[in-house]
């Protein structure tokens, strides 16, 4: 008897995000994932490529909640191909149809903005109460709590999943050079304007100190980077940036030959954090946000303190990433933090057998763990089971 693959629609609020893409390649078992455009994913895509698009986005975003109102000019759309369920990210679903919704924090079901939240609260708690929504996604614990500590839960708490992310495992043999340690540095492989949200300004400042101490680093940046950090660091003949996209491969090589990944990211890349860790990379970051959920400290990585000077958070955990006054606070490197993250990174430069050690340990939580294609793949069959069902 032959069984019937279930299609599921993913559908983004804006434009596809690549974890989603590369999500898509890889469903559960008995499913699999369809992404055919919209035309209003048409349009965005378009857009993005844009040097103004996404500042001029985030400007209006800042003055109407565009989450939503994407949730309610596809209220009546159509979807042109035949699927069983609506996987969406980040925005409500309005159709009378079952649905799923991966959530990264509680505010973007309206807005990239968390002053819209509070507004639209009510609507918000009564679309994920409906009927037709089966499941809400959170890829981690602070995931959760902005959703548990804003909402009034008590209709759907038992829809809401923690599905960890997942990456591919690579297939490659990792190879030590012991005359040189190289440090990899990843603001962003193909967006524009994530140096500084990506700590940039620390791992800069960092590695001078250790450089000072240390005779045979070498750090490379991939990013775009401010013109007055181009200015100031272009005389250090061990710092290579890398400011324009790349292809790929081109990136993989740099991923292969790493020793240490220092991201003292003020959010959690999960994608930039997964793919170090599969390339068999210990990772250093700082404690904020879902950092510590990710890279296990003492084990696939160190953590470093977070600044106190820096605005994190709203009320009830809810993040202030990318507003005007966070983006203002990570212009200025805390002190403090530049050297506590100095401090980790001796610990790995001086013991090559711990940081190779905890390399293993993240290659191997990507490979068989909870960040494993096998393990997500399992909990999203359990939860596409039991919303079509």
């Amino acid at each position: 008897m032959k069984i019937m693959t279930k299609r599921i629609y993913i559908e983004p609020a804006w434009k596809m995000h690549s974890y989603y893409k590369a999500l898509a390649t890889h469903p559960p078992q008995g499913y699999e994932f369809i992404t055919p455009e919209s035309s209003l994913e048409k349009v965005t895509k378009a857009a993005s490529k844009l040097n103004f698009a996404t500042p001029l986005f985030l400007r209006l975003d800042n003055i109407l909640p565009l989450n939503l109102i994407k949730s309610n000019l596809t209220k009546f759309q159509k979807i042109p191909v035949a699927h069983d369920l609506i996987y969406s990210y980040d925005h409500l679903v309005l159709r009378r149809e079952p649905w799923v919704v991966d959530i990264e924090y509680v505010p973007f079901f309206v807005s990239y903005q968390p002053r819209h939240f509070r507004h639209f609260k009510g609507t918000v708690q009564n679309v994920l109460a409906s009927k037709y929504c089966k499941k809400i996604i959170c890829g981690t614990e602070a995931a959760k709590r902005t959703v548990t500590h804003n909402l009034d839960c008590s209709k759907f708490e038992d829809k809401i999943e923690i599905v960890p992310f997942a990456t591919s495992k690579k297939n490659f043999t990792k190879q030590y050079n012991d005359s040189k340690i190289k440090i990899l540095f990843v603001g962003s492989t193909n967006i524009l304007g994530a140096f500084e949200t990506k700590g940039g300004r620390e791992a800069l400042e960092s590695f001078i100190i250790l450089s000072k101490k240390y005779g045979n680093l070498e750090l490379t940046i991939r990013s775009d980077v401010p013109p007055d950090v181009k200015a100031r660091y272009s005389s250090y003949k061990n710092i290579n940036i890398i400011d324009q996209i790349v292809p790929w491969e081109v990136m993989e090589q740099e991923f292969k030959s790493t020793d240490v990944f220092l991201l003292p990211v003020h959010n959690t890349p999960y994608s930039a954090f997964l793919d170090a860790m599969s390339y068999e990379l210990p990772v250093v970051t700082i404690d904020s946000w879902a950092n510590g959920e990710v890279i296990e400290d003492g084990k696939t990585g160190l953590l470093a303190q977070k600044s106190d000077k820096i605005p994190y958070y709203i009320e009830n955990f809810i993040p202030i990433f990318g507003t005007a006054k966070f983006n203002k606070a990570i212009k200025i490197p805390d002190p403090l933090v530049v050297q506590r993250l100095a401090d980790k990174m001796s610990i790995l430069i001086e013991n090559k057998e711990l940081r190779r050690q905890m390399g293993k340990a993240g290659r191997q939580e990507v490979e068989q763990g909870k960040f494993s294609l096998e393990s997500r793949d399992k909990i999203l069959k359990r939860i596409f089971d039991e919303a079509i069902s």
